[in-house]
């Protein structure tokens, strides 16, 4: 990831949620995203611990109407990338190749008034954690340099959606004698472990045991414990219970 790019995106998304008002959160960083890519809206989609994807937050009712339809036809540019793990870029919905590929789904969106959609797979490693599906009502491709804001907006998003859900983990445990959660101190230590374990950096390993918690509906500390224990060892695109 360009580091230019990073500190720029990074820097609008704060900007945005100081004018709103808001706190930096993964909502936020959805409505930032609308004016720093050029999109309509904004829709982020989560799996949850049963492998099902659900709804998390849209910027409109659009977005929420895309999501709807993705949830009862199964078809569309979000399932897809879902399925798959990487983007799928419609620029024109309503084309001839796009009505062969979500026959059903196509017509009732653009009954929505979307036009063209865009979805980036959140994912850390082999493990997909959801989808960004941004639409726009006119058609168009994202130009290069949308497409990389969107992949990099991404990025920022998993990190926000894994660190709120894990928070509430980390707080209900018990402090240790040095006024330190216990639970806190094992995450380090894990995220160390993990970290020699796939080969990445200590931020990278970080998102990575939290996505396999995530992805298991586990507690990110029973994860660490397993880590530190040696139950568990992630590796680069898998993860090996012992």
């Amino acid at each position: 990831m360009n580091g230019d790019r990073l500190a720029r995106v990074l820097s609008h998304l704060s900007d945005e949620a100081a004018f709103r008002g808001v706190a930096p959160s993964s909502e936020a960083a959805c409505e930032a995203c609308v004016t720093l890519i050029g999109v309509t809206g904004a829709q982020l989609t989560l799996m949850n611990g049963t492998g099902r994807a659900e709804s998390r937050y849209s910027t409109n009712e659009i977005g929420t109407l895309l999501e709807n339809m993705r949830f009862t036809l199964g078809q569309g540019p979000c399932e897809d990338c879902l399925r798959s793990g990487v983007p799928v870029l419609a620029g024109v919905l309503d084309s001839w190749e796009n009505n062969q590929r979500w026959p059903l789904f196509t017509p009732s969106a653009d009954a929505t008034g979307a036009r063209a959609m865009f979805a980036f797979p959140l994912r850390s490693g082999a493990i997909r954690l959801g989808a960004l599906v941004l639409h726009r009502t006119s058609p168009g491709p994202l130009t290069p340099e949308q497409v990389a804001d969107g992949h990099v907006v991404t990025d920022i998003v998993m990190a926000l959606v894994l660190d709120e859900l894990t928070r509430v983990h980390l707080d209900a445990e018990v402090p240790a004698l040095d006024g330190m959660p216990l639970s806190r101190a094992e995450v380090h230590q894990a995220t160390g472990m993990a970290s020699v374990q796939i080969g990445v950096g200590m931020d990278e390993a970080l998102v990575r045991l939290r996505a396999h918690a995530f992805v298991r509906d586990k507690p990110v500390v029973e994860v660490a414990r397993d880590i530190v224990t040696g139950r568990l060892r992630l590796g680069p695109a898998t993860e090996q219970q012992r």
